[in-house]
């Protein structure tokens, strides 16, 4: 169902930055930050994307919301067999997000929770980026299978069953593994999932000092 890996997405932001400050007398310099979370299911994305909203004032769009939210419609596009959760591959992903992103204050930045999650996806969003002027910081979470279904065995929700969520982390493996072999000069910050909570969060906040990126004021 996938014919490309999601790791061309940093080189479609970098493409899209360049473009962004090759011409500062029409636009100015991104300044706001385009915050995404890649990883597996289960690795803790949503949880740290509400930390992020919590702390840095950045709001966020979950595709688990985006499909909570269109329903209704996905129910008729999905093919026999396929999960709602599943429908996060599907093209319409991004008109969703590219509708909230219209309603979205981006004053303060946006975080993207599970998207882009294919390369049509990540094609679409680089289109998107040029009108939002942000700038990009990816973070890649890193957990092991074996974790990934002790946790799923936790949730208790559809999307976690073991057979959805077996081809999950396939497709997600057929997709990132070979990240740093193929970009091996992007910039994204690896993040070791198998670690705590508070653990990944400290990563996450270093990562976003180090993009400049500061904390509300307390």
């Amino acid at each position: 169902m996938l014919k490309h890996i999601l790791i061309v997405l940093p080189l479609l932001l970098a493409n899209c930055m360049r473009a962004q400050t090759g011409t500062p007398a029409v636009q100015s310099s991104p300044s706001q930050p385009l915050i995404i979370l890649i990883g597996p299911p289960l690795s803790g994305k949503t949880t740290l994307v509400g930390s992020i909203t919590r702390t840095f004032g950045v709001p966020n769009i979950s595709i688990e919301d985006l499909i909570h939210d269109n329903a209704a419609e996905l129910e008729g596009l999905r093919g026999e067999g396929m999960s709602l959760a599943e429908m996060r591959y599907d093209p319409a992903m991004s008109r969703y997000v590219r509708e909230r992103l219209k309603t979205t204050d981006l004053s303060h930045g946006i975080a993207l929770d599970g998207y882009p999650a294919t390369l049509v996806q990540a094609e679409d969003l680089a289109k998107m980026l040029p009108n939002l002027n942000l700038k990009a910081i990816s973070f890649q979470l890193t957990v092991s299978d074996d974790i990934i279904r002790k946790r799923a065995k936790k949730t208790g929700r559809q999307s976690d069953r073991s057979q959805v969520l077996e081809q999950r982390i396939k497709d997600y493996h057929r997709e990132m593994d070979a990240i740093s072999l193929y970009f091996p000069n992007a910039k994204i910050v690896q993040v070791d999932g198998n670690k705590s909570e508070v653990e990944m969060w400290k990563a996450i906040q270093a990562g976003l000092d180090q993009a400049g990126i500061k904390p509300l004021p307390k």
